[in-house]
């Protein structure tokens, strides 16, 4: 593998058949599949957690919501830096981060420990993905960025896979701050890959002070841009599901309305987990092929209707096949990175990648809050249970409405990867 990886002033490029990018991707999915194999082993026990501090459905939501907060607050800055910095530094720092965190987490003697523990692991994430982010499209070529980030999306996605398993089963074999711990080892191992990544030289700009004015109106051409703004408002969508739908009513109906233990909540959404998979790796050349925007808008509409069946599910297999219809469609999303990419001005990569990463943790932090404060005044009180009550539709049913005029959004965007594919056709 090479040593540096030279960059281009606008929009670096490499030969998308160089063997050095090819191991870099594969290098990088690797310690991004090992931090969400710890992200989502935490996801099956994360709300049962909160609510053992006795508290709300609201404030349950609000531990999701934390760990958002602070990604939102570190993205730009993130992406400032990878512009300037070692960006395999910057990553490893947000690893560090990561599993210190994780272990605050575990020995968390009360709520507010826990909630500052997730605000320690957002900033890390924050340092982590969008250098990453940054980091591979810098080394993936225009004609097969699809592809590639799909590759890496569809890696990424088999921590998604494995983690709630086994999470849920370290739950029930030991506690539930058990997850926590092994989350931090995992994290952990991933400063050893990263380090063995090559070098990026940085962009043109870096060798001069980061001046706030500069900054501003490079934000500002990035933000006038509409095809940014509507693509990035779909992504935003889509976290908020993830986060709102995914890591917070589905595992909270699943242990509250039907009574399922962490390993079976595991077991859903690790069935979840490998049906997006199925369909995020290949989703990425079709659009190469096709555009961005037709699978992304099949994503959005899709993913509306199945959330509206989730409550209706009555027992573990129904609630298994619903969500494995669910994680299917949303794999249909994994060319969304590509997206932004495509439609970010030149010379700007990281700062729209570092606004890309904030607007859409936007939704990590809403998604959590919204929801969960309406599964509360909404809830079903069950006597002698401790948790707030049965979850109803209203919450499925929001989610699905904002999924669809995100889709309606989305329409008036620009697809740059399809109209190259027009202009070499003709």
């Amino acid at each position: 593998m090479p040593e540096e990886l030279q960059e281009c002033d606008d929009d670096i490029s490499p030969n998308s058949n160089h063997e050095g990018s090819f191991l870099a991707v594969v290098n990088l999915s690797l310690v991004t599949f090992l931090v969400l194999l710890g992200l989502s082993m935490v996801a099956p026990i994360l709300p049962s957690y909160a609510e053992s501090f006795q508290v709300s459905y609201t404030l349950v939501g609000f531990v999701i919501s934390s760990f958002a907060v602070t990604r939102v607050i570190f993205d730009m800055p993130a992406g400032l830096l990878s512009r300037r910095f070692d960006k395999k530094k910057i990553m490893i720092l947000g690893l560090v981060l990561i599993s210190t965190s994780s272990v605050l987490a575990g020995f968390a003697p009360n709520y507010i420990t826990l909630v500052i523990a997730r605000m320690i692991e957002g900033a890390g994430s924050a340092l982590y993905v969008t250098t990453a982010t940054v980091f591979l499209a810098r080394i993936s070529g225009k004609e097969k960025r699809g592809q590639w980030m799909s590759l890496y999306m569809g890696l990424l996605l088999l921590g998604s896979i494995f983690g709630p398993t086994f999470g849920g089963l370290i739950a029930d074999a030991y506690d539930m701050s058990a997850p926590f711990f092994a989350y931090a080892i995992i994290t952990g191992l991933g400063v050893i890959p990263t380090l063995t990544l090559p070098k990026l030289s940085n962009s043109t700009h870096s060798t001069s002070p980061l001046e706030p004015g500069e900054v501003l109106r490079d934000m500002r051409q990035v933000l006038s841009n509409p095809s940014f703004l509507l693509v990035t408002f779909a992504v935003f969508t889509m976290f908020l599901l993830r986060t709102g739908v995914r890591s917070t009513l589905v595992p909270l109906f699943a242990a509250n309305n039907l009574g399922l233990n962490a390993s079976a909540i595991g077991f859903v959404l690790t069935i979840g987990g490998i049906t997006t998979a199925l369909t995020i790796v290949p989703m990425g050349g079709i659009s190469d092929k096709i555009g961005r925007k037709i699978p992304l808008a099949l994503c959005l509409v899709l993913t509306a209707v199945v959330t509206l069946l989730i409550p209706y599910s009555i027992d573990l297999l129904t609630l298994s096949v619903v969500i494995a219809i669910y994680g299917a469609v949303i794999g249909l999303s994994g060319p969304s990175a590509a997206y932004v990419t495509d439609v970010s001005p030149e010379g700007k990569l990281e700062i729209s990648m570092g606004l890309y990463r904030m607007i859409s943790d936007l939704g990590f932090v809403v998604g959590p809050l919204l929801l969960g404060f309406l599964a509360d005044i909404i809830a079903t009180p069950v006597v002698g249970e401790s948790h707030s009550g049965l979850i109803g539709i209203i919450p499925f049913a929001v989610a699905s409405v904002i999924l669809i005029v995100a889709f309606f959004v989305l329409l008036k965007a620009e697809d740059p990867a399809k109209d190259r594919k027009q202009v070499s056709a003709e």
